[in-house]
């Protein structure tokens, strides 16, 4: 339980820093590079808490493993494309957060509450 809820506390800075991160590129203003950074690095280390977790046995976690992958792949290419040609594309932004969000409102339930989400899918 202390990797589930240290995942959650880095994903909890994750969050943060990527809702001041969002806000400035919806707004179309220029968003820190160093935000960014300490963004993808936290996200990177609630993926490994996560994946400890997952390795010590708690086999709850393994919805949110599998939705991290492909929200980590939306950022690389959303960073890629912004790098390259100075805008990221609003609705892979969108489906980024939206995920995003719901990765850490089920991490949220299944530490806070003890919310089995593997049992609700079926898996």
């Amino acid at each position: 339980m202390i990797l589930m809820t240290a995942a959650l506390s880095a994903f909890t800075l994750t969050a943060i820093l990527g809702l001041m991160i969002a806000l400035n590129l919806f707004r179309g203003k220029p968003s820190d590079p160093s935000a960014s950074i300490v963004h993808g690095i936290s996200a990177l280390l609630g993926s490994v808490f996560a994946i400890g977790a997952a390795l010590l046995g708690d086999t709850r976690i393994y919805v949110n493993i599998a939705m991290a992958v492909v929200i980590i792949l939306l950022g690389v290419m959303a960073a890629l494309k912004r790098r390259k040609t100075g805008v990221v594309p609003k609705a892979l932004l969108s489906i980024h957060i939206l995920l995003a969000l719901v990765c850490y409102l089920i991490l949220a339930a299944t530490v806070l509450v003890g919310y089995d989400a593997s049992a609700a899918l079926g898996i």
